[in-house]
């Protein structure tokens, strides 16, 4: 069922004419429409900590370190160093 937050003296969560939450703030009114998206698509709650994602961006050391070598031997062969 599709999940509502309506504004009525304060916020309402209302998912297949089930009222989840009652005069309540927005941001928890829409943290409420979110878990219950997420048991809906499935999520089942564990009391768990989620994990981490690793960062693409940040590159490993030692992948760092060679990248950096690399440069150097290239600019030597250019006769830059």
């Amino acid at each position: 069922m599709p999940v509502k937050v309506e504004k009525v003296d304060g916020y309402r969560v209302t998912h297949g004419g089930k009222t989840s939450a009652k005069r309540t703030t927005k941001t928890k009114a829409k943290r409420q429409a979110n878990l219950l998206r997420a048991v809906e698509h499935g999520w089942k709650p564990t009391g768990k900590a989620a994990r981490k994602k690793k960062s693409e961006k940040t590159p490993d050391v030692s992948e760092a370190k060679e990248y950096v070598k690399d440069r150097v031997r290239r600019r030597r062969k250019k006769g830059g160093l």
